[in-house]
């Protein structure tokens, strides 16, 4: 067993071996790997060792991939510095419980051959689940995600959603780590990854092989579509000005009328690109210069604003919404954000997290939507039905699923980043939005206010994007799909399942005896711990 001083620079290590897989540098091997050293540190180690070096190693993954709570806390939540810095901490102590809890397991992991390996995979991928569906969860960054560097990896998503890449990731860590220890013993072990691996990289690689060419046609001609996405590229500070609006809406006509001129069917702003603090309902002229537009100019328009609704009891609902305004010039439709912000849109436990309540009044106190909203879509205007997500939401694996269940043809995702500012936060943002096109197998349209705006393919190839901090216009075709994705059919099952797995198996391998640390029939004190 390695020293306390050895197993703190072990877990250091794998905390930045984990960050570094992340955008950006986006060194997306390193999360195939990164977890061996923490793993090592852990066998042998009793269990409130085991416990704070995985703390360690999920606190410095978490402070050096999400330093940039700090920049929003500081720059637009009203902290000074050393504030803004302490409550990002917290943050990234409370993801820190993950990787805290999961290195409980360390020892069966390394102990019980593939069964242990498994279960560990399984224990993981258990809690990134926990992540997406708890009130206080934050599911930025599973794993799994840093497979979006490589284009043939990412490529398996369509199967079980990146839930699978993470579970993969996993099992290929814990197998390295048993080579390390047990040596030859580990040999079947090493076999199911390399197996493991080799299917996921021949799996992507075949499906690229049949996909066509970026850019080409891939149906008929008269069922594409158009987009258009305008990025304003408007300072969060100038967002809410009353004296910037006119100026704002008139940048974002005149990129639309140029967008339009173009050829598009349909123009994306961004998220709260119409910045309307009591909502478009309440500024008539607005609603009629974009009911105008669209009818002038036989287009389909769709904006980002706050939407708010007068309650029977006299309160008001505030919703973060997008609206689609037909070719007729009629507001059709409205959808209201699902996946909320925690301390961002709306404060849980507002009474113990006031802190926070002036990032969140500098946003917004919002309501959430219903999960079963109709689709976006305008089929006399040649535009079939479409998936939508605003912002964050769109980190959530089974959101744009089940919208695609339900009919969409493709995919569409307005975001405003301008709070990140020149961090890696938007590239982390726009490398998960791609998952949900290979999930799905679907094109993606992203319109960000500051960017990155961009046209995904089904095979998650960047087909066009703009830069970060840039006003930009981007025209894209998109091709709607029919196709059913194995995720798309059966949904979270993998992460539901693996909860069972780790249940069961945490059972299982407690009442087994585990394979000695070394090779004899003696075995210390150490290798009998495994608490």
């Amino acid at each position: 067993m390695p020293s306390a001083r050895v197993a703190w620079f072990l877990a250091v290590a794998t905390g930045l071996g984990l960050a570094l897989a992340f955008p950006y540098p986006d060194f997306y091997a390193l999360a195939w790997v990164a977890l061996v050293p923490v793993i090592v540190a852990s066998v042998g180690a009793g269990s409130w060792r085991r416990w704070w070096t995985g703390f360690l190693a999920g606190f410095v993954w978490r402070v050096g991939s999400l330093y940039w709570i700090a920049h929003v806390m500081i720059n637009y939540g009203g902290m000074s510095t050393p504030v803004g810095m302490a409550v990002a901490s917290l943050l990234a102590a409370w993801m820190a419980l993950n990787t805290a809890l999961i290195l409980l397991l360390a020892p069966i992991a390394v102990r019980h051959g593939i069964v242990g390996a498994v279960v560990f995979a399984s224990g993981w991928v258990s809690l990134e689940y926990l992540q997406a569906i708890l009130p206080f969860g934050f599911p930025w960054s599973f794993l799994g995600y840093a497979s979006g560097g490589s284009t043939v990896m990412m490529q398996a998503s369509d199967l079980a959603g990146v839930w699978g890449l993470s579970f993969a990731a996993v099992f290929v860590n814990v197998v390295i780590a048993q080579r390390i220890i047990l040596g030859r013993r580990a040999l079947p072990s090493a076999v199911a990854a390399a197996v493991l691996v080799i299917g996921i990289a021949g799996y992507g690689v075949w499906r690229l092989s049949v996909a066509p060419l970026p850019g080409d046609v891939v149906g008929s001609v008269e069922h594409r579509v158009r987009v258009a996405t305008v990025q304003g590229n408007v300072d969060q500070r100038r967002i809410w000005d009353p004296d910037e609006r006119r100026s704002i809406l008139a940048n974002h006509v005149d990129m639309s009328l140029e967008a339009v001129a173009r050829g598009a069917d349909l123009v994306m702003w961004a998220e709260s690109s119409v910045p309307v603090r009591g909502g478009l309902e309440s500024d008539l002229s607005t609603r009629t210069m974009l009911a105008q537009f669209a009818r002038q100019n036989e287009t389909v328009l769709v904006v980002g604003s706050p939407h708010y609704e007068n309650l029977p009891s006299g309160e008001w609902k505030a919703t973060n919404s997008s609206f689609l305004v037909d070719t007729d010039g009629d507001w059709t439709m409205r959808y209201d954000k699902v996946h909320l912000v925690p301390w961002g849109e709306y404060v849980p436990a507002s009474w113990l997290f006031r802190f926070v309540t002036p990032l969140v009044d500098a946003v917004g106190s919002f309501h959430r939507g219903s999960r079963d909203q109709a689709l976006f879509g305008e089929p006399d205007g040649g535009i079939p039905p479409f998936a939508m997500a605003i912002c964050y939401e769109v980190v959530f694996p089974d959101h744009m699923r089940r919208q695609v269940a339900r009919g969409a043809k493709f995919l569409a995702t307005i975001t405003n980043d301008a709070w990140f500012g020149d961090t890696s936060a938007p590239y982390q943002h726009f490398s998960m939005a791609r998952f949900r096109a290979v999930e799905t197998r679907r094109y993606l349209v992203r319109a960000a206010n500051t960017g990155i705006s961009g046209f995904v393919d089904p095979w998650g190839r960047v087909l066009k994007s703009t830069g970060v901090n840039q006003s930009s216009l981007l025209l894209g075709e998109v091709w709607p799909s029919d196709e059913t994705t194995l995720y798309v059919a059966i949904g979270d099952v993998l992460p539901q399942l693996c909860v069972v797995l780790t249940l069961v198996g945490v059972v299982f391998c407690r009442l087994r005896p585990p394979a000695p640390l070394h090779p004899t029939n003696e075995r210390s004190d150490e290798d009998e711990r495994e608490k």
